[in-house]
């Protein structure tokens, strides 16, 4: 995984008179440069030429603050770059197979799957075509054009109150910040039914797809991330604890200093029913499993799920992952799990958190103060989305009822059965 660092940035010069041995001396005409952010690679290497366009930035006055936040995105570029074994000057003649535009493709499944907001989608889209633009001008790149652009015709009204419209160049890559029609929770998803979890899961157990149904159910019951599931250790069912007011409910610490990925890197605790980790910890030990950890590397041995291969499940390896799914659920004739996303098992939790509590008579404060911990919600209004949605909602059915014993672990789903084939 390639990382971001901040280093202090001395300007040298050469100066062979000065010193024989040493001829690079400090330039004391350049000011230098503390917390400038530079991109390394997993083996260490710097992306030289991101580096270089960072000090450029700052050199030509950008604020520190914007140049690190660009670099954030660019450093997921490299991730993912990485990932698909791709130099980032690949510019092919055919443009879908192009680096700039598969990346652009991946986005949009991550915004879509609701791991990524519209903003930062559409953000890191821009930073990446920014750099490219720099690195096209400093003669870095031999391709000719890399994407199309177009103009458009942008409208403003003046402080005085005189309308001006001016060109603007735009590109075949930009990605619009904007939700779909009707979205209303985190991601833009909505929640799944009961009924329809229920089937899914089954689904799931019946098919085999051992480390899918595991996924899907600890989405369903504690709300937690992709991300933060697939990067769940075996070393984390170890340091789970019981809630101290309900033995059914076990807190687990995710976020730092855990290795347990979350969104911003966010801390905090996240409620995992007793039933789960009962089946987790027989999976942990299970053939299955075991023939997969022998299979990985040393620093990926101890991933609670690993892929056939004994690899981390990436944000590409799981995206393809639910393209099989998908496929194998419209092949069964389950054709409504068309649109199917990981994310909506979060917001299942969500909602039924939310109605169990409305029904039980909590007020909205203490509904949205426990929800917004277990969801580990870094601003309460996403939390009140929840909150309002459900208030808003003409389909409660009986869901928080029933999904009671879900949560507390009292379903028959948390019977491991003949899910491990030991």
């Amino acid at each position: 995984m390639a990382r971001l660092e901040r280093i202090h940035y001395q300007p040298m010069r050469f100066d062979r008179i000065t010193s024989d041995d040493l001829p690079w001396v400090a330039d004391d005409t350049r000011p230098s440069i503390s917390d400038l952010p530079q991109i390394y690679f997993s083996d260490g290497e710097p992306w030289v030429e991101v580096n270089s366009y960072a000090l450029d930035r700052v050199e030509m006055g950008k604020s520190i603050k914007t140049v690190v936040s660009d670099m954030g995105h660019l450093r997921a570029y490299a991730d993912w770059l990485e990932d698909e074994d791709l130099d980032w000057r690949y510019f092919p003649k055919k443009k879908a197979r192009r680096c700039v535009f598969r990346f652009r493709g991946h986005l949009v499944g991550q915004r879509e799957e609701g791991d990524l907001s519209p903003s930062t989608a559409s953000a890191r889209m821009n930073a990446v075509e920014r750099f490219y633009r720099w690195a096209k001008k400093e003669d870095l790149l031999e391709q000719g054009r890399l994407w199309d652009d177009h103009t458009v015709t942008v409208s403003m009204t003046t402080e005085v109150g005189l309308r001006r419209s001016f060109p603007v160049e735009k590109s075949e890559l930009s990605i619009p910040n904007r939700k779909r029609h009707g979205d209303g929770l985190e991601g833009g998803l909505l929640p799944v039914s009961e009924e329809s979890s229920r089937t899914l899961l089954e689904f799931l157990r019946g098919e085999g797809m051992v480390e899918l149904y595991l996924m899907f159910l600890i989405g369903f019951t504690t709300g937690a991330r992709s991300e933060t599931i697939r990067t769940l250790r075996t070393s984390t069912l170890d340091i789970a604890r019981p809630d101290p007011s309900d033995p059914n409910l076990m807190r687990v610490p995710v976020g730092p200093p855990t290795p347990v990925k979350t969104k911003q890197g966010v801390s905090g605790e996240i409620l995992f029913p007793l039933g789960l980790i009962r089946q987790l910890e027989k999976y942990r030990t299970s053939i299955r499993r075991l023939e997969r950890e022998s299979k990985a590397a040393v620093e990926d041995k101890s991933l609670l799920f690993l892929t056939r291969v004994g690899r981390e499940y990436t944000d590409n390896s799981f995206t393809d992952q639910m393209s099989k799914l998908k496929k194998r659920l419209r092949a069964a004739g389950h054709k409504h799990y068309d649109r199917l996303k990981f994310h909506q098992s979060r917001a299942s939790f969500g909602t039924w958190t939310v109605s169990r509590m409305l029904d039980q008579g909590h007020n909205p404060k203490t509904i949205l103060e426990f929800v917004r911990m277990a969801m580990l919600h870094k601003d309460t209004k996403t939390t009140w989305e929840y909150i309002t949605f459900v208030q808003h909602s003409p389909m409660k059915e009986d869901l928080s009822t029933r999904f009671f014993d879900f949560f507390s672990g009292q379903d028959s789903q948390f019977d491991a059965g003949s899910v491990f084939n030991d």
